[in-house]
C-alpha cells in the first residue's frame, strides 16, 4: 500500500478527464438505506463521463455498455458519504468504512483476520494493543475489500492463490473527512506511475 493517500475530489468540483483514476466523494444521506445515494452516484457518472449507457447489475461493479471499454467503474457506500472511482485505463475497486467506533465485535477482530485477510496480516494485527486492533483491522478490511473489488472477485476465504491474485494490485488509502477510513485498489498492469 502507498503511503500517500490518494486525493478525494469533493462534489461537485471541476475534474480533470486527463486523469488516468479520478476519485469523488458525493455527500448523500445519512442512512443504511442506499437508494438515494445510488441515483446520486449515477447523476454523478452521467455528469462525468456523459452519456454512455451503464450496465448496472447488483452485487457487480456498474460497467460502461460500450464494447471494448477500458473504464473502470466502483462505488462505495457509507451513511453520508459515498464514493466514486473512476479508472480509465483498466480495472479499479473502491472501498468506504466508517471509522470503527463500536468495540463489540473486537473478539472477532483475530478470527476474521485470520480467515479473510491471511496469517500475516492476521499476526501483525494480534501483536497491537487491544486499543489499536479494530482500526488496524478496518484499514486491512477496506483495502483487501478494494482489491477484490478490482479483481472482479468476490470475498472468500484467505488461501495462496487469492494471495497471488492480490498481489497484482497497488492500493492507496484515501484522503477522507475524520470520520471515514478508504482505500483505493488498480492493477499494477495499469499503473501511471503519475499517479
Amino acid at each position: 500500500m502507498s503511503d500517500q493517500p490518494a486525493a478525494v475530489l469533493p462534489w461537485p468540483s471541476p475534474v480533470d478527464k486527463a486523469q488516468d483514476l479520478l476519485i469523488i466523494a458525493v455527500d448523500t444521506p445519512h442512512t443504511l438505506l442506499r437508494d438515494a445515494a445510488r441515483q446520486l452516484v449515477r447523476g454523478v457518472l452521467r455528469d462525468i463521463l456523459g452519456e454512455v449507457e451503464l450496465i448496472s447489475v447488483p452485487g457487480q461493479p456498474i460497467r460502461v455498455a460500450r464494447v471494448g471499454s477500458r473504464i473502470g467503474i466502483s462505488v462505495s457506500h457509507e451513511s453520508g458519504l459515498s464514493l466514486v472511482a473512476i479508472n480509465f485505463v483498466g480495472p479499479v475497486g473502491i472501498d468506504l468504512l466508517r471509522t470503527p467506533e463500536d468495540r463489540h465485535w473486537q473478539a472477532e477482530v483475530s478470527t476474521l483476520a485470520a480467515d479473510y485477510l491471511g496469517p500475516e496480516t492476521a499476526r501483525r494485527i494480534a501483536e497491537l494493543p487491544p486499543s489499536a486492533q479494530t482500526i488496524q483491522f478496518a484499514e486491512a478490511w477496506m483495502t483487501h475489500e478494494a482489491s477484490l473489488k478490482s479483481l472482479g472477485l468476490e470475498l472468500t476465504e484467505w488461501n495462496t492463490a487469492l494471495a497471488e491474485k492480490l498481489l497484482t494490485c497497488r492500493t492507496q488509502k484515501l484522503a477522507l473527512p475524520a470520520a471515514y477510513i478508504g482505500a483505493v485498489a488498480t492493477l499494477r498492469a495499469d499503473e501511471n506511475p503519475a499517479v
